[in-house]
This record gives C-alpha cells, sequence and structure tokens, in this order.
C-alpha cells in the first residue's frame, strides 16, 4: 500500500460543517419537543372541544348546566369595548316553592375569561346559588337552589367572580344587585 492510499473514511470540511449543523437541529429540536410535549401530547379527552379539556387538567371546573346563550343578544351600542362586560340582571322572576328553577345566568360572548356566578340574599346573607366555571358566550339556565323561595320579592346580589381564558390569572369580578321575584 503505498502513502498516497489511507485507510478508513475520509470527511471533508464542508462534510463536518453540515453534520455539526445537522446535529444541533436535532438537539434543538428535541429541546423545544420536551418542553412542549404536555401542551402537544397531554392527556386530552376526544369529545371535549380544546378549552374544555385544558380547563380540566389546569383544574377549573365548567359548570356542567352552561351551554350556548339562545336568547336575544345584548346590543351593541358601537363605541370602543374594553375589559369584561358583565349583563345586568334588574329583576329574576323564578317559580315559587321550588329548587330547581329557570333564570339565564350569561356570560357575553367575547369576554376575556371564565364567569362563576354566586346568588346571596341581602337580607340574610345566605348564599342560595354556587355555579362552577362558565365560558363566554355560554349561559346556565337550569339553577337549582339551595333552598326553595315561597311567593314574595327577594333582595339580592349575584356575585361575579372570573379568571383569565388562560385559567390563571384571577381577573376583576363583580356584584350585580338584582331582585328574585318567586310567583
Amino acid at each position: 500500500m503505498s502513502e498516497n492510499q489511507k485507510q478508513g473514511i475520509t470527511l471533508t470540511k464542508k462534510q463536518i460543517i453540515i453534520g455539526g449543523v445537522i446535529i444541533a437541529l436535532l438537539i434543538a429540536g428535541g429541546i423545544i419537543l420536551g418542553v412542549n410535549w404536555n401542551k402537544w401530547f397531554g392527556d386530552k379527552d376526544s369529545s371535549s372541544s380544546t378549552a374544555e379539556s385544558s380547563s380540566s387538567s389546569s383544574g377549573i371546573e365548567l359548570d356542567e348546566n352552561a351551554g350556548q346563550y339562545t336568547g336575544e343578544k345584548p346590543k351593541d351600542k358601537g363605541g370602543q369595548q374594553t375589559g369584561i362586560k358583565i349583563p345586568g340582571y334588574p329583576s329574576i322572576t323564578i317559580a315559587k316553592d321550588k329548587q330547581d328553577v329557570t333564570m339565564a345566568l350569561m356570560n357575553p360572548e367575547g369576554n376575556p375569561c371564565y364567569f362563576k356566578f354566586e346568588i346571596v340574599l341581602k337580607d340574610s346573607g345566605e348564599t342560595i346559588f354556587e355555579s362552577k366555571y362558565v365560558k363566554p358566550g355560554d349561559c346556565i339556565y337550569d339553577v337549582h337552589l339551595n333552598k326553595p323561595l315561597g311567593s314574595g320579592e327577594y333582595p339580592a346580589t349575584i356575585k361575579i367572580s372570573t379568571i383569565a381564558l388562560d385559567q390563571e390569572t384571577p381577573l376583576n369580578g363583580a356584584n350585580v344587585e338584582t331582585v328574585l321575584i318567586a310567583k
């Protein structure tokens, strides 16, 4: 064998650089995959929407009685709207002497947060209803009160707690004054 013939594999400078770049890209891809693995491939219920499945993994629980709001949408009066839209409830008429009643507790479409509703009687300070979280655009129609209300008018406060759509950041809530009319 002559000196010009070498044993083994010889690599050019170009081949070494290309190999180094490929190794660096594989390492970067592995890091990105590792960091986002749970976000992309974590436990997901295939029958739920993305918001619902991510809400169960982060700890907030969506109210099973909430559904798409089917009533008349509040009128947009123009202008720039920023922040959280809070619906008003001047009065709510419910069936007397029943715990299962119908009302519309709505989280307006386009809100940047989930709503949680609590109805508190003003006279006694007693909480007669508390929901789980409601997605923007959804509404709770079927409400189970902690106790039935006899015929009459009951001043109450609807306490609305909010949490951002990231399901981690609490936002400003609201207390909405109302009168429950049981008849």
